[in-house]
Formats: structure tokens, C-alpha cells, sequence
């Protein structure tokens, strides 16, 4: 199992859940948080969706993608970190 997590810059909010809704309807987890970038401050959010479905890596790399052109970024940060999950 892999935790995807992507840092992005708090913008759109509401279009950003919009987009989380319909890409990931089986769940996410989405953290307000502060940041910075290049020694400047911003409200930040934290993207985190957990899955081994075979299509998640494109998935994930498609809402980076849309996330920076949406948010005008130049970059967000996604990391991939694998995990041991269950629920319980």
C-alpha cells in the first residue's frame, strides 16, 4: 500500500474538493496547513490519498498536473511513501 501526498498552495479551495470528489471518490484526506516556498510564507494544503490501485500513479500525477496550471504554481511537491495500513 502507498500513502500519495502532494503540499500545494491554498487556492480554489472549493474547486480543489470538487476535483477530489470526482477523481477520488473511494476517499481522501485533505490537511489545511501553513508553508513556504522560497522564503515566503503561504496557507498551504495537504492532498493525502491512500491506495495500490494499478492506476493511482497517473491518477495523482494527473491532479499535480491540474493543481500547478490550476493554482498557477511552478511546482507542487508529491511524494510517495509506502505504508502498512488496515482499518480497524
Amino acid at each position: 500500500m502507498k500513502l500519495h501526498r502532494i503540499c500545494t498552495e491554498n487556492k480554489n479551495y472549493e474547486a480543489i474538493l470538487d476535483r477530489l470528489d470526482m477523481q477520488f471518490p473511494g476517499g481522501y484526506t485533505i490537511i489545511n496547513a501553513n508553508g513556504a516556498w522560497q522564503g515566503k510564507r503561504e496557507k498551504s494544503l495537504i492532498i493525502e490519498v491512500v491506495s495500490d490501485a494499478p492506476s493511482i500513479e497517473s491518477d495523482i500525477g494527473k491532479l499535480a498536473y491540474w493543481l500547478k496550471k490550476y493554482n498557477e504554481q511552478e511546482t507542487v511537491l508529491v511524494q510517495v511513501i509506502e505504508i502498512d495500513s488496515r482499518l480497524l
